[in-house]
């Protein structure tokens, strides 16, 4: 039976086993947020291998749960209870990291991710969704989520790896392809979730995953060698400037530690981002009032404040991940209530998500509600919030936000006739249920569309 502490005991929770909740997570997640839904602001929530959770979706909550000091509440501890994350991604990249050390790395990586770099990463990401426009199939019913899977990882390969050696970029694509549908295999699934069972936090080893991490690895080990022969630094793209970059002490990453984080950035930022465009076209393929809008708007040109509102409410009714996690390392004051030391604390994103509050009649997709006020900083939270706020949040916006915009303005989407898609679980994220089935025709003047695309990214400013 699962211990839960004295001071929280009083709390709301489903009474059954863990299992019969990881199960429900697990293939129908949905059913189990309604179930959620109705337990208020503060419940427990129990899991197998970690016992009990304390979940919150009062954004006060959260906020207090954000802001915490570093040393105060950790992330990596409970990640690395939950999934194969560290397995796959490394013990060095980001988001193993807790504490001052995590601290430490983040100031040194967000440079990359923000303002004049991301400028620099612009007319690369815009070539990269005309050509995904260019040949995406017309006048028949497809799954978006591969076409969109496709131009995430063409995007994360020119713009955070750099490479353009033909056949090594041919190699890097492949052998990231082989990493991601393993990890997605049935097989390993069922090794992850034996393994929470067990608690053993993926510390047996698993042979295969290293082989074809150390694939991945050998492509990016290459293009670091090529360019310290070469003296080369590039600001047009991540591992350029990540190469050129020092901490406080005047310490280069290492390769280790680049490789992880390279990882990190190709599985992390090629998955989610290809989720975030799949849901935008599902959506908006089911609303015909706001594809009007959309496409009025890609129309004007020069303004992509719907574009963005829509993916907006996008990720507001279809988050990637439901939650986010941290692990308190002192007692954690919240309004009325002390959490002791040692508990899982999960920001329950899903749920804020649908306070009628926040957001009146929460199941209605309206993208006009982010036309008139900012996201709120803990209660719109799909990328996390705080020091473990997703590092890439602002270009995975960037990158949604040009792909869209292109796809819009290049191809005429029909209304969906079926019902909206439910989600389904694919590796650690949730995505449309049928793939976010599509049907596009190829718009009159799409050539001179193209041709204003690439006036814009002429004349976007360069690092």
């Amino acid at each position: 039976m699962t211990t839960i502490a004295p001071e929280l005991s009083h709390l709301p929770r489903v009474r059954r086993p863990g299992f019969v909740n990881a199960v429900e997570y697990w293939v129908r997640n949905e059913v189990l947020i309604e179930r959620l839904s109705r337990l208020g602001d503060r419940f427990i929530l129990t899991m197998p291998g970690t016992g009990a959770w304390l979940c919150l979706t009062d954004p006060r909550d959260i906020e207090v749960a954000f802001r915490a000091p570093a040393e105060d509440m950790y992330m990596a501890e409970v990640v690395r209870m939950l999934s194969p994350h560290e397995l796959v991604l490394g013990p060095r990249q980001l988001t193993a990291l807790d504490g001052s050390e995590h601290l430490e790395k983040r100031r040194m990586l967000l440079p990359a991710f923000h303002g004049d770099a991301l400028k620099s990463y612009t007319p690369t990401i815009e070539e990269k969704a005309r050509q995904a426009a260019t040949s995406w199939p017309i006048e028949r019913s497809v799954p978006a989520l591969p076409l969109a899977q496709d131009v995430a990882l063409e995007i994360i390969m020119a713009v955070v790896f750099g490479v353009t050696d033909r056949a090594r970029l041919d190699r890097l694509r492949r052998a990231t392809l082989e990493l991601t549908s393993y990890v997605a295999s049935r097989r390993f699934i069922v090794q992850m979730a034996i393994t929470n069972a067990r608690g053993d936090r993926f510390q047996r080893r698993f042979p295969k995953i290293e082989t074809l991490k150390g694939a991945v690895d050998a492509v990016v080990l290459e293009e670091i060698a090529e360019r310290r022969r070469a003296g080369r630094s590039s600001t047009h793209d991540v591992l350029g400037r990540l190469l050129a970059m020092t901490d406080e002490h005047g310490r280069a990453m290492s390769d280790a530690e680049l490789c992880d984080n390279m990882r990190l950035l190709l599985i992390g930022g090629h998955d989610t981002t290809a989720a975030t465009i799949a849901w935008t076209l599902e959506r908006v393929t089911h609303n015909s009032a706001v594809l009007d809008r959309l496409e009025n708007a890609a129309a004007a040109g020069g303004d992509d404040t719907y574009v963005d509102a829509v993916i907006q409410e996008t990720l507001r009714m279809r988050p990637i991940f439901p939650f986010s996690v941290r692990m308190t390392k002192q007692p954690l004051e919240l309004d009325g209530l002390v959490v002791p030391a040692q508990t899982i604390v999960v920001p329950y994103i899903a749920l804020v998500h649908r306070r009628p509050e926040l957001y009146p009649d929460p199941d209605e997709f309206r993208p006009e509600r982010f036309l008139t006020a900012r996201p709120g900083s803990y209660s719109w939270i799909p990328f996390g919030g705080g020091i473990y706020r997703c590092l890439g949040a602002s270009m995975a916006m960037l990158e949604a936000r040009i792909v869209i915009r292109t796809l819009i303005e290049q191809l005429k989407l029909n209304r969906s006739p079926t019902s909206p898609e439910r989600s389904r679980r694919q590796h650690v994220t949730f995505v449309p249920g049928r793939g976010a089935v599509t049907t596009a025709t190829r718009r009159r003047g799409a050539d001179a569309m193209a041709l204003s695309q690439d006036v814009r990214a002429s004349v976007t400013p360069g690092p």
